[in-house]
């Protein structure tokens, strides 16, 4: 009986700018700002190189990837949902997006700060993935943009007024 062993060249799929768009700039930041009425997109971008990313883009396989927000201080993981794309063996570079609701649905507040993060999945869904990784470089923070004269107004209501004494005479 004779052995054979194979080894497969590893397949590089670099990772660039994880990073949120706002209707107010369209240009990355490793830290973001978003309004806390208006609806953002997450996005990242990913390269393959190499002559060994041919064989695997002839496959077309599934690049998905989910966004996710953590917050830095206790709390839940935001799932902001999913972007998947077919790859294309003409293609070697993605940019995976997903336009997202508006922080305020959900129910993201000003007090905390939060991770944007994304997992990567490439290869059929329903099968292991043949490459995966997390990216979590990008801090989000909730700017409070409600109508400032509107929160002033309720503030005072909330503050009984200081009535000045004078003696009667």
């Amino acid at each position: 009986m004779s052995s054979v062993t194979i080894h497969s060249l590893p397949i590089t799929c670099k990772v660039y700018g994880l990073s949120v768009l706002t209707g107010n700039s369209d240009e990355m930041s490793t830290h973001a700002i978003l309004p806390y009425d208006a609806p953002f997109t997450a996005q990242i971008t990913l390269a393959f190189e190499g002559s060994n990313a041919i064989a695997l883009l002839a496959l077309t396989p599934t690049i998905q990837v989910d966004f996710y927000l953590k917050p830095l201080q206790a709390g839940n993981t935001v799932d902001l949902g999913t972007s998947t794309l077919a790859a294309d063996n003409q293609q070697r570079l993605y940019t995976p997006q997903l336009n997202v609701t508006s922080p305020s649905e959900l129910n993201l507040t000003a007090n905390k700060v939060y991770r944007l993060g994304s997992l990567i999945r490439i290869g059929a869904l329903d099968q292991p993935a043949l490459l995966c990784g997390v990216v979590e470089e990008l801090m989000v923070q909730i700017h409070p943009s409600r109508d400032r004269s509107e929160t002033t107004k309720q503030s005072h209501k909330a503050i009984p007024k200081k009535r000045s004494e004078t003696p009667k005479k």
